[in-house]
């Protein structure tokens, strides 16, 4: 009796081993799986990061050279000639990575290179007859040019990776009928290596940057840059196929599509062989209007070991806690039996709640990852607003008295002149400007030395009531009817009453400028899952989903002469209340800000 209870019970024990074990095979693979997605989508939203800075650089060279061209031909008396107006934009612009401003000027095909030195020596080289077609053309819709990516071989710009912008240039003088044209001569290399050379996905993973004629701008492997992506990588390691990558990056980064995949290379870092690699991708829109486009791509990729390594040792531990479990369970099970069958139904229970308990671990260890990845998203745009936070301030420090004496001194200047003289109006515009940086500057200050908010247990419906009143005169002025709907029930609030309004005002001057031909704005408070939520919405014409994810960025502006620093001051403000502030907004919707706090003050924060 007792060899063959030995032997049913060790049968039954090493079946149970087996399907245990494929049972954490199979729960192993799948984890595997979803951390890998998850992984793959977490460089998705580093390699969109990279994009949109580089798209950001390249609009704001755009902008630049639009305002090079509008201040050159409203005071061209201010400007001068080329040699004198030239070389003090390109000494500004030179911290954007710009090499040159070049000038051609009206009805003439020469080309001048200008540096902040002056005049830069030496032939131009480069083919300049499309962009004079181009600006002297019947082509009046698009307002700069911007070039293919090229690498002279010869010239001033010899040994460099550059990529030319051309605007008009109209000529103050009437009756000129064929416009000059300015250059930006821009270090594209450059440019990659400074937003995409310090990407780190992971523990190894990098970032690379692809041209539209299929070049590394930039390359953790230096050695790559500037050389063509599709034969580089096999004269590294002719023994691997690197059809796969070549595919992606021809047939899906080159042609604008952004996604996630993998690829097999022959190397990481410093360590050589076959190595499988997850791959996320996005475009970066140079030019994309312009025929054929300026497009570039973005890639962020990493090992996938790096991922499966670390749950599959997490699921190794798993399945031999189960296995010890089982063992430990089936060894009671036999003496149970062996003793009295009636302890069975006790064991039996037991079984089921250690197994719900190893569930539970295995869906907790599930949720420790993703909260994982939800916390390198945050650290990610932490770490942006401090680098934007600590430049600017720099920049406020360095200029903010010199612009109070060019403003002082131009409003005394012009006291003494004649009201309608042209130097007084000239001074006028100078003093006008510079009221206008200081503005800037000030929301700069608040973004940088933000104020710890004063927290005091207060009625927020008083603060909502009192900022509305505040603007009501100047919403009626602008054809605007503000009304509100506020939620009575609403306990005592910590919050800072004056930082608060601060927020609101900036909420409903922003509704209404985004109403200029009227409209109506809403305000309503609610208390939701202990958070009350003050409510602003507009019947504005709405954002889109490229513009609403950006709002909240520092320098990010839709308006014509916006600082771009309102919201993010807000998102600030918000965060250091420990509450919230999110923007919910559809094309001919409308926009809804909604700014949420903790009804009860946590002290630990």
């Amino acid at each position: 009796m007792t060899r063959k209870f030995v032997i049913i019970a060790t049968t039954a024990l090493l079946l149970m081993g087996v399907v245990m074990w494929q049972l954490g095979l199979r729960a192993q693979s799948e984890l595997q799986a979803v951390a890998t997605d998850q992984f793959n989508r977490q460089q998705l939203i580093l390699a969109q990061k990279v994009s949109q800075d580089i798209g950001q650089h390249f609009a704001f060279l755009r902008a630049s050279l639009l305002e090079l061209t509008s201040i050159w031909r409203k005071h061209p008396d201010f400007m001068g000639s080329p040699e004198r107006a030239l070389p003090p934009f390109q000494e500004i612009l030179r911290f954007s990575d710009v090499l040159a401003i070049g000038y051609v000027s009206p009805g003439s095909q020469a080309v001048a290179l200008y540096n902040e030195e002056g005049l830069l020596r030496g032939s131009p080289v480069l083919d300049y007859g499309p962009f004079l077609s181009w600006a002297r053309g019947a082509d009046l819709a698009r307002e700069v040019l911007v070039g293919p990516v090229e690498a002279p071989e010869s010239g001033p710009f010899a040994g460099r990776t550059i990529l030319r912008m051309a605007a008009r240039h109209w000529p103050a003088e009437a009756g000129t009928d064929q416009p000059g044209v300015v250059f930006l001569v821009v270090d594209v290399q450059a440019v990659a290596w400074r937003y995409a050379h310090d990407v780190r996905s992971g523990r190894t993973g990098y970032a690379w940057v692809l041209d539209q004629r299929g070049y590394f701008l930039d390359h953790h492997v230096e050695q790559f840059i500037a050389r063509d992506a599709f034969s580089v990588r096999k004269q590294r390691d002719p023994s691997v196929d690197f059809d796969r990558i070549d595919w992606i990056m021809r047939d899906l980064m080159m042609t604008g599509t952004e996604g996630v995949d993998w690829y097999i290379s022959g190397w990481h870092r410093g360590e050589v062989g076959v190595v499988k690699k997850l791959i996320a991708f996005t475009p970066v829109d140079i030019a994309p209007d312009q025929s054929p486009p300026v497009r570039w791509g973005v890639a962020v990729v990493a090992p996938v070991d790096e991922v499966e390594d670390i749950i599959g040792k997490a699921a190794l531990r798993e399945m031999l806690m189960v296995a010890a479990f089982q063992v430990v369970v089936f060894l009671g099970l036999g003496v149970t039996m062996f003793f009295a069958f009636r302890w069975s139904a006790s064991l039996k229970a037991e079984v089921e709640a250690r197994t719900t308990e190893l569930r539970e671990a295995r869906d907790k260890l599930r949720q420790n990852l993703q909260e994982l990845l939800r916390t390198q998203e945050r650290l990610i745009r932490s770490e942006r607003f401090a680098a934007v936070g600590e430049a600017a301030a720099h920049i406020s420090h360095e200029i903010k008295n010199p612009l109070m004496l060019i403003g002082g001194f131009a409003r005394q200047v012009r006291r003494t002149l004649p009201e309608k003289g042209k130097e007084a109006e000239k001074l006028g515009l100078i003093e006008e400007e510079a009221k206008r940086l200081e503005t800037m500057l000030e929301e700069v200050r608040d973004f940088t030395r933000p104020a710890p908010p004063k927290l005091t247990s207060g009625d927020v419906n008083a603060t909502v009531w009192e900022t509305a009143m505040l603007m009501e005169a100047d919403l009626a002025s602008r054809g605007v009817t503000l009304t509100s709907n506020l939620d009575k029930t609403i306990p005592p609030t910590p919050h800072d009453p004056s930082q608060m309004r601060q927020v609101l005002l900036n909420l409903i001057k922003n509704a209404a400028e985004a109403m200029p031909q009227g409209g109506q704005v809403t305000l309503s408070t609610r208390l939701r899952e202990g958070m009350v939520e003050v409510e602003v919405r507009d019947d504005g014409p709405g954002l889109t989903p490229e513009q609403a994810r950006q709002v909240f960025n520092p320098f990010y502006t839709t308006k014509d002469r916006g600082t771009g620093l309102g919201l993010a001051v807000c998102y600030r403000i918000m965060h250091d209340h420990g509450g919230d502030i999110r923007l919910d907004s559809q094309i001919g919707a409308g926009c809804v800000f909604t700014v949420s706090l903790p009804v009860k003050h946590d002290e630990a924060a």
